[in-house]
């Protein structure tokens, strides 16, 4: 038979105030002032995963279905892997770093922010930098379509909001 245990403590979400965007707010004034290094990997990973796999492996594989080329159905893959990419890095490696290493953390607590208003702007930030990621690869895939004649549906503008939700 299990035995239930009754925990002293209550969960309960933490109460999140405005000093949430101010942690925001500092993560944003970072990634400004080092955007040039930010935005490379966001600009230069989709050409290349586009040449390499779109049209060299591409190559070999032949119309999805009678329709769809391989670029095409590579394209939104780019998208959502930036998502998944900027949100993740962003929120373990780089707060580890914060935590860790940088002792930010320690110095944004000794402010009145607390524990779960940093970890809250943490989080927020998180989904904005794969908001970011996913506009920027997605104006690079988008033109690189373009620019190669291929189709593209109006679609794929749905996911830049969409991506925000996606963290």
């Amino acid at each position: 038979m299990i035995e239930k245990i009754n925990s002293p403590t209550k969960f309960t979400f933490p109460r999140l105030t405005y000093r949430v965007w101010r942690v925001w707010r500092r993560n944003l004034d970072v990634f400004t002032k080092t955007i040039y290094v930010n935005f490379f990997p966001s600009i230069f990973e989709p050409i290349l995963y586009l040449f390499a796999f779109g049209f060299g492996l591409g190559g070999f594989v032949t119309n999805i279905e009678g329709v769809t080329s391989y670029v095409q159905f590579l394209a939104p893959a780019l998208v959502a892997i930036a998502v998944m990419t900027g949100s993740f890095f962003e929120c373990t490696y780089s707060s580890f770093v914060r935590m860790y290493y940088q002792k930010t953390f320690d110095a944004i607590i000794a402010t009145p922010v607390s524990v779960e208003e940093v970890i809250g702007g943490e989080i927020i930030w998180g989904a904005t930098r794969a908001t970011i990621n996913a506009a920027v690869v997605l104006a690079v895939v988008l033109t690189a379509m373009a620019g190669l004649g291929l189709p593209f549906s109006p679609f794929f503008l749905l996911m830049i909001p969409l991506s925000f939700v996606a963290v």
